[in-house]
């Protein structure tokens, strides 16, 4: 065992952490939550490298204890641990360089700007009907498809949508899918503690083979049900506009196709609808919504129902506890103020962005913002 290792990692970390602070510092230009961002990020880079400080130390203890084998590795590797996840945070530190050098090239172009901010303002207005902390900063990144990466530890919360989509305003509407990954990491342990159970006792009734019970439980927790609940606060923010949005992002032959992170497109469609029927929806509201999909879905060759692992009980249940979430839907609470701006496009001058976005996307009236 040789401390050496150790001391050039540190090191390394260290000549990484100079780099990004300057590829940072070239980042910040005018615009204010590039700015919010890169501040955040280098009082982490601060910290880190107090933190290496004290790394070294014990790195310099580490011989005094050589002999005394079982320590000297609990040392080592307790060493080796922390250095470690300073290095994953670097890691995800150059993603976001990537990702917000992308941002500043673009804001050059004074259109794809104004589209920007607009974006910028129209997220913000999505975390506050959601209640989201207010200290929270989001700020969206132009990339090759819909994303978030989410920086809680700093309280920064990174959205993604395709570049061509930027000039699509009607498009928009997909990022509350992403507001709901958002949504979901904030509400995680009390949405996993009370739905979790009920799957669960739904997977015994359908399947009895208990390694498959496991599996599907597993497979629940990772990744489907943090879909489908992403979903369903993607619906309580934009109603059918975001279910019609959805159907023409996925582009689903096969609607009943399972993925292993993504539920099918019929298990999605139908969360939505149930959530928004048992959170009260104006019955406009939901007429227009199963008309959504009841277009597209009426011209798709009909195949198998979905799987016993996600069929429609346990959908309609996951989704009616959901209510107990979020009780009462954006959209729905707004569906007079959302009608009169449906009315008034393409005219959308001074009306709320939040509700703008989804009518442009329910219209087909693509009008410039």
């Amino acid at each position: 065992m040789s401390e050496r290792y150790l001391f050039d990692i540190i090191d390394d970390l260290r000549s990484d952490i100079a780099s990004l602070k300057e590829f940072f510092r070239k980042a910040r230009l005018e615009n204010l939550k590039t700015s919010e961002l890169v501040d955040r990020l280098e009082r982490r880079l601060n910290e880190i490298e107090l933190d290496l400080d004290l790394q070294v130390r014990l790195c310099k203890y580490l011989p005094s204890i050589k002999r005394k084998k079982a320590a000297y590795r609990e040392l080592y590797s307790r060493i080796l641990f922390n250095l470690r996840q300073h290095r994953q945070f670097i890691y995800l530190l150059h993603i976001v360089y990537e990702l917000i050098s992308l941002r500043e090239k673009i804001r050059k172009n004074i259109t794809s700007q104004r589209f920007l901010d607009l974006v910028d303002k129209y997220i913000d207005l999505l975390a506050e009907a959601l209640n989201m902390p207010t200290d929270l900063l989001l700020i969206v990144a132009p990339q090759s498809e819909y994303a978030s990466l989410p920086i809680l530890s700093e309280k920064v919360f990174i959205v993604m949508l395709p570049l061509t989509n930027l000039a699509k305003p009607w498009k928009w509407v997909l990022l509350s899918h992403e507001l709901g990954h958002l949504y979901f990491q904030y509400s995680e342990k009390k949405i996993l503690t009370r739905i979790l159970p009920v799957i669960e006792e739904e997977l015994r009734d359908a399947i009895r083979d208990e390694k498959q019970v496991k599996r599907y439980i597993s497979l629940w927790g990772e990744y489907w049900l943090q879909e489908i609940v992403s979903d369903i606060v993607a619906a309580s923010l934009s109603g059918p506009a975001y279910l019609k949005m959805l159907i023409m992002e996925a582009t689903e032959p096969i609607p009943v196709q399972v993925y292993d992170t993504h539920p099918p497109l019929d298990a999605r469609a139908l969360a939505q609808m149930t959530y928004m029927k048992f959170a009260g929806a104006p019955d406009e509201l939901m007429s227009i919504m199963e008309r959504v999909w009841r277009k597209f879905r009426s011209g798709v060759f009909e195949r198998a129902s979905l799987p016993d692992y996600l069929n429609e009980e346990i959908v309609r249940r996951v989704s009616c506890l959901m209510v107990n979430f979020i009780r009462k839907p954006f959209i729905a609470t707004n569906w007079d103020n959302f009608r009169k701006v449906m009315k008034s496009l393409p005219k959308v001058g001074g009306e709320d962005l939040s509700l703008i976005v989804p009518a442009m996307a329910l219209s087909d009236i693509h009008a410039g913002l």
